[in-house]
């Protein structure tokens, strides 16, 4: 049964709250007023209506703001509404929290969905790398702002992002990364208690992600005319060892375009590629370090490489200018000249080189787990990771040498040769 409210006698006036009763004192003090209603006197001379009261048992207060600002009247009004509320129920300490978590949220749900994705873009860039930013920052201007840009983000519906995904059917990989981003946008939203829904998250499996493309490897028989091309036609000679030496050392493609001087030891025969960093590029999909250790033809390559980059602090720098790297769309281009010679297989991607060496290895017998450490693939347990790196090293040194030899004996028609681990 609901309490009734009795009346209250209060007993505050202006003059009592500016007389001598309510002067400031070394602490801070009560000066009741009713009912639980007090201003509390601070030392600093500043005066605020506070409202005390039992609820669940417990003692609380609700702050009703400063005086005079408001007024002994309107602290009453607010006071008999707060009263009501316990009647009802209601923690009105609790309540206010809320309301202003609410309305702090319709403010920012009412700016447009292209306003908060720049500004998670902003507060989220130390935790990503620029070329995700870069290609995050393209889908939203690109396809996701003209869509949806101009909504509030509070009012963009789930069917939404469903009709800008049916968009992009024919382009399913593109279309889960744009849902991605969306979806990241209104977690982060979520976060900031901004909305209490995510439009993108009822719309996955809408267009389902292709299966991950396993690289076709090179046939043996195929490497030998592959390799006789590469180092005979007419692209750019940088070109042409960047993908003798991609082809070597069995790293990625962006790794070797942006590969530096500074993180190559020549006297130690290594290649430590960083660990992924924040706005970094060309560096591990992983925050490890890679080691990749040279052969002697690798060697070789980077000894022809050093005499075209000259001053350059890139290994393999862009032909038009020696102060940034090589693009990737030079190794891209210079298959495709390739293919149209006949040289190189219609099907077969710089990735595929990778996949080259993986084949040779098992068929080899190998040890896997050695293949994975020079292949760099991530290892979901860090601990099993770095013990890995630390316990296979020797072998994985061994492994590349070996592959390096056999790519030549392939090349030579030589029989193959057997591998022998460190």
């Amino acid at each position: 049964m609901a309490q009734i409210a009795r009346a209250i006698r209060y007993k505050l006036t202006d003059k009592k709250i500016n007389g001598k009763e309510g002067r400031p004192r070394d602490k801070a003090f009560p000066l009741a007023d009713g009912g639980g209603l007090f201003l509390e006197v601070l030392p600093t001379g500043s005066r605020v209506w506070r409202y005390s009261y039992g609820f669940d048992g417990k003692r609380t207060k609700a702050t009703i703001g400063p005086y005079p600002l408001i007024g002994i009247k309107e602290a009453r009004d607010r006071h008999d509404y707060m009263r009501r509320q316990l009647l009802d129920g209601i923690n009105p300490a609790r309540q206010k929290q809320i309301d202003k978590i609410e309305a702090t949220a319709a403010k920012v749900q009412a700016q447009t969905f292209k306003d908060f994705a720049e500004t998670w873009l902003t507060e989220q860039q130390n935790t990503i790398t620029a070329r995700t930013r870069k290609q995050t920052s393209r889908w939203l201007e690109n396809d996701i702002n003209p869509a949806i840009g101009a909504l509030r983000l509070g009012d963009v519906h789930a069917a939404d992002v469903r009709d800008l995904l049916e968009t992009m059917r024919n382009t399913a990989i593109k279309a889960d990364g744009v849902l991605s981003i969306i979806e990241r946008i209104y977690k982060y939203a979520a976060l900031k208690l901004l909305v209490t829904h995510n439009p993108a998250t009822p719309m996955k499996g809408l267009i389902l992600k292709p299966q991950a493309t396993h690289y076709r490897p090179l046939a043996v028989a195929e490497i030998g005319p592959f390799l006789e091309s590469v180092r005979t036609c007419n692209a750019h000679p940088g070109t042409r060892l960047a993908v003798e030496f991609l082809l070597l050392t069995a790293v990625r493609k962006d790794n070797v375009c942006k590969a530096r001087w500074a993180h190559i030891n020549i006297k130690d025969k290594t290649w430590v590629i960083p660990g992924r960093t924040v706005g970094g590029n060309g560096y591990m999909k992983t925050p490890h370090p890679h080691t990749v250790y040279l052969s002697y033809q690798a060697l070789k390559v980077l000894e022809a490489a050093r005499e075209l980059s000259g001053a350059s602090e890139w290994v393999f720098p862009s032909v038009f200018r020696q102060s940034v790297p090589m693009a990737e769309c030079s190794i891209n281009h210079l298959l495709s000249r390739l293919k149209d010679a006949g040289s190189c297989p219609d099907d077969f991607a710089p990735h595929g080189l990778r996949s080259t060496f993986s084949t040779l290895c098992n068929e080899a017998d190998i040890a896997p787990d050695v293949v994975e450490v020079c292949l760099a693939h991530a290892e979901k347990n860090a601990v099993r990771a770095a013990y890995n790196r630390a316990r296979y090293a020797s072998q994985a040194k061994a492994a590349l040498q070996w592959y390096a030899d056999r790519i030549d004996q392939i090349v030579k028609g030589a029989d193959v040769i057997q591998f022998k681990a460190a």
